[in-house]
């Protein structure tokens, strides 16, 4: 039984950084290398999420927006749509002098970003009049995914993972849930990482129990690809603006 913390920890210490942006001011060391490894700068740049669900969105659309699309629209989006709602609440704080802070609708959820995700993904299929990613588009999609190097973790960890890339495995590992962690162990590239993660908040916001069976025995047979594929897929068919709207009532 491998220690979660320390493989994803020694996965995270072997990936080549994204891009070398620093935080100081409201992030700490330990985060600015999370994003630094996992995150690229145009996600970083453009979301407002809550705190709590910060990271999680962060991972869910650099997977979608780097190897899914290989573009970054979808983040625009959720910069405009949280823009539009942020003047609305300064509208209503000025009259009730009640100041949201970071609690206003314009931080999103993990649930609005996905859902909005998906509303993105389901124009992109009206657009390409395929209901389903095309055999095209997902060759492109697998040469995305596979240029992203494996870690080579052949040989097992013979001595303890230094403390410091502990704490960032220890991060990483609380972005994933429960039922996604027997999983970790088939992880090898950045790309896996992602797949699992987008995988996982599918799972967690759509009641579809065919389709989350399909991505579990993808994921089980450590095929992360093909169960982020199937989980694109059926996000473009599940999302829509009604449960959009709930969401963001949510917030």
């Amino acid at each position: 039984m491998i220690n979660q913390r320390e493989y994803l920890g020694t996965l995270a210490k072997n990936f080549t950084s994204l891009h070398n942006l620093e935080y100081k001011v409201v992030f700490n060391l330990h985060e600015n290398i999370f994003f630094q490894k996992l995150v690229s700068k145009e996600v970083l740049e453009k979301v407002r999420v809550k705190p709590i669900e910060y990271m999680k969105s962060l991972l869910f659309l650099d997977y979608f927006s780097r190897i899914m699309q290989n573009n970054f629209s979808v983040c625009d989006n959720l910069e405009r749509l949280s823009k539009a709602i942020r003047e609305k609440e300064r509208e209503e704080e000025q009259k009730s002098g009640i100041d949201k802070g970071d609690q206003g609708a314009s931080y999103f959820s993990l649930e609005t970003v996905v859902l909005e995700t998906g509303l993105w993904a389901r124009e992109s299929r009206i657009k390409s009049k395929s209901k389903d990613l095309t055999k095209t588009e997902i060759n492109q999609i697998k040469a995305r995914y596979d240029k992203e190097e494996k870690v080579d973790l052949s040989s097992p960890i013979t001595r303890k993972i230094e403390p410091y890339y502990e704490g960032i495995g220890e991060m990483i590992l609380s972005q994933i849930s429960d039922n996604m962690k027997p999983y970790i162990p088939g992880v090898e590239s950045r790309a896996d990482l992602g797949a699992l993660v987008f995988s996982d908040y599918f799972v967690k916001f759509f009641d579809d129990k065919k389709t989350s069976s399909q991505i579990y025995a993808k994921l089980k047979s450590k095929d992360f690809l093909s169960a982020s594929i199937i989980a694109y897929n059926r996000l473009g068919q599940e999302a829509s603006i009604d449960k959009l709207k709930l969401a963001l009532e949510k917030n």
